[in-house]
């Protein structure tokens, strides 16, 4: 894997997934936040969007056996996102390159398909979701940790049943629902993709 050369039908794979990705952050995004903010608020919208994205970028692994495909699918996302007709929005372009760029380093480090690096690639990539509010809002606003942190847990503790001030707890809730989403989307993403290798062989057989 990733020592022959990119085929035009790799580069029509790459585009077509990074297409579908940009496409589900677009339509699917949108909906979410305008029918829940409060959900949006707390990541839920993010973790619903980017656990579809893992199974959509980790399939293509399938289809595209170039180490470095990963991010060329996450690339052509986030150009997508940069012209969609909502305007620029720095935050969500920045989520899918360093999730793009996290499950190619997971996916580099073997260079067998298992299952369990499949779910580790989704595994980093909701993390990052998770942590990607904490860098941006410091980056960009020069807020705390401990400001986001609590912002979060506020926003989050309704849903939970936790008081607002059981932040540690409420965090590490919203840390686990990701960790448990990322790998059920990795594991998805390898079923799905060994699914679709075994049907184009059989089409080939036949």
């Amino acid at each position: 894997m990733g020592t022959r050369t990119y085929t035009v039908k790799d580069w029509v794979y790459i585009g077509l997934f990074g297409a579908l990705w940009g496409a589900i952050e677009l339509s699917l995004g949108t909906i979410l936040h305008v029918l829940f903010p409060p959900v949006a608020n707390t990541f839920f919208t993010g973790i619903i969007l980017t656990a579809i994205g893992c199974v959509i970028v980790l399939c293509s692994r399938f289809l595209v056996e170039h180490r470095g495909s990963v991010l060329l699918v996450g690339l052509v996302t986030a150009v997508l996102k940069l012209v969609s007709p909502g305007g620029v929005k720095l935050g969500p372009i920045v989520a899918i390159l360093m999730e793009s760029v996290l499950m190619e380093g997971a996916l580099f480090l073997s260079s067998k398909k298992r299952a369990s690096v499949f779910m580790t690639a989704g595994v980093l990539a909701l993390v990052w979701n998770f942590v990607h509010r904490f860098v941006m809002l410091r980056l960009l606003y020069g807020k705390h940790v401990t400001e986001v942190a609590v912002k979060m847990a506020k926003g989050a503790s309704g849903i939970f049943g936790f008081a607002e001030e059981k932040v540690a707890a409420i965090l590490l809730t919203l840390l686990l629902i990701q960790i448990v989403c990322g790998t059920a989307a990795g594991y998805l993403a390898f079923r799905l993709g060994s699914r679709i290798v075994k049907r184009r062989e059989s089409a080939h057989e036949g």
